[in-house]
């Protein structure tokens, strides 16, 4: 079903950290999320794009805004194409292929059920440099500037809905968007609110997720326990979906009435199933979880005890090499001191002073930096003598500890995936639950449709009787339901869906 879904926000110079537009490219175009990039007048290559915003932040005046962003949920009726085709010709629509815009549209993996765009808006004309749809202004400078509005969000919202609805439209579908409020649609029902696929895996595989106060990105405290009163999104949900039950259920026609009860006792039986299978899933979650926790803190005891046993091993061959090192040292020291020795000797001195060829001068540069390559040459030596001394002693601890660590990683392999396969016997047997759910759903809803073709023909046919004038059977019928449902809340938890319609 196609939804409607537009966010308007803005990342400015003062309001934002530098390079926060560029990051937001970053983000939107990641690999993982699968996007599908459309762009004008500013690269459509992440980084190149990224580095182009970049630059023109720093060229920009201190408080501009940089980017406009909007994500807009996308219709699933239209195939990954025409949703393409819908971005782009709505963007062209909007800035009249006069602004750099770039456009990331995520639609595929984890998405594929839930297609949205990410729309990063650079509002500068590429001829002028002025700005065109000036999104943060007012509504005040938008009127003296002759822009529609008064608001921008609403302009862009109203422009995303003509947009959309042509193409659904044009691809044959019936369905169509709305940007009003459920209030201003005449729908007399509650709204409910947007349940991410973050939140639905962590509420039914993880744990039952909890309020707590947050700060947005203007530094605002939301106190979310004050708001939600303790329930989660799924739970605030399930509470106006009753509410909304309920308003029908007192509605003056009575087939509505009717209906809204069996989606009232269908309602609580689906839930009271869904929390269960949620019990167990989270259940199962937190044995795969304590059991690789389990192998982890054993392979980190494991690297804990290897680096003792290096380090020891490393101090001991340190020790053992330690006094050759100052042998060694303490020998070329004396060596160089007994050539420095020989070539200071005043006869020595004399015959350099006297040799006007300079060959006993470069005799003594060659004794030096011979003794010299010799010394490197021995402390080379030592150095792959100690080094290899070390590895081999590190190498026998490092096998022995890897293939303890390996050992436990194919344990933990084997008993996850005993787990899993286990745990997969039991989503089996879940999903046979709900088909068997979904069965007695269809048996009921058949029984109901039955009743109520009988109550209208009963109606009919008392009518014929009583000179047009209405029985209040069904009326009585339809109480009489309602009753039986409230005493079976009251009396127990073991009813079959159906069972009162049966009757």
């Amino acid at each position: 079903m196609a939804i409607y879904s537009c966010n308007l926000k803005s990342i400015g110079r003062t309001t934002h950290d530098a390079g926060t537009a560029g990051a937001h490219i970053r983000y939107i175009s990641r690999p993982e999320a699968c996007p599908e990039i459309l762009s004008q007048h500013m690269p459509d290559e992440h980084r190149e794009a990224r580095t182009w915003l970049d630059g023109r932040e720093r060229l920009s005046r201190k408080n501009a805004r940089v980017i406009d962003k909007l994500r807009i949920a996308l219709p699933r009726e239209l195939s990954e194409a025409q949703r393409q085709d819908l971005v782009a010709s709505f963007m062209v629509d909007l800035t009249g292929a006069r602004i750099p815009w770039y456009a990331a549209i995520h639609q595929s993996g984890k998405d594929e059920m839930n297609p949205h765009v990410h729309i990063a808006i650079h509002d500068r004309d590429i001829d002028t440099g002025f700005r065109v749809l000036r999104l943060s202004d007012n509504a005040r400078d938008r009127e003296k500037a002759k822009l529609p509005g008064p608001k921008a969000v609403d302009w862009v919202r109203e422009r995303w809905e003509a947009a959309c609805n042509e193409a659904l439209e044009a691809a044959g579908h019936a369905v169509r968007i709305d940007r009003r409020t459920l209030e201003a649609q005449g729908v007399d029902r509650k709204p409910t609110i947007h349940e991410g696929p973050r939140a639905q895996h962590i509420d039914d595989h993880v744990r039952r997720p909890e309020s707590r106060q947050r700060i947005n990105g203007c530094g605002r405290v939301i106190d979310y326990p004050s708001i939600d009163l303790g329930r989660t999104r799924r739970e605030f949900n399930a509470h106006v979906i009753d509410i909304n039950l309920k308003a029908a259920a007192r509605s003056p026609n009575p087939a509505i009435a009717l209906w809204a009860l069996f989606e009232k006792e269908q309602a609580a039986a689906d839930a009271a199933l869904e929390q269960r299978l949620a019990r167990e899933r989270r259940e199962r979650t937190g044995q795969e979880r304590n059991t690789s926790l389990v192998y982890r803190a054993r392979m980190a005891r494991m690297r804990a005890e290897q680096n003792i046993k290096l380090r020891a091993a490393v101090k001991k061959v340190r020790r053992k090499y330690g006094p050759m090192r100052e042998q060694l040292r303490d020998r070329q020291h004396e060596e160089r001191q007994q050539l420095k020795n020989r070539q200071s000797r005043l006869y020595m001195r004399i015959a350099a002073v006297l040799d006007f060829t300079g060959i006993t001068k470069r005799r003594q540069e060659a004794a030096r930096k011979t003794l010299s390559a010799k010394h490197k040459t021995e402390r080379q030596k030592f150095s792959a003598r100690y080094h290899k001394a070390g590895e081999a002693v590190t190498a026998l601890i490092k096998e022995r500890f890897a293939s303890e660590i390996a050992g436990q990683k194919q344990k933990r392999s084997q008993h996850l995936g005993q787990l899993r396969e286990r745990h997969q016997q039991e989503d089996n047997f879940a999903d046979i639950e709900r088909q068997q759910r979904e069965i007695e759903r269809d048996q009921t809803h058949r029984l109901t449709q039955a009743k109520l073709e009988g109550w209208t023909k009963d109606r009919k046919t008392n009518e014929g009787k009583l000179g047009g004038k209405t029985s209040d059977s069904f009326a009585k019928a339809l109480n009489k339901t309602a009753k039986q449902e409230t005493d079976r809340k009251d009396h127990g938890k073991d009813h079959k869906p159906g069972k009162d319609l049966e009757r």
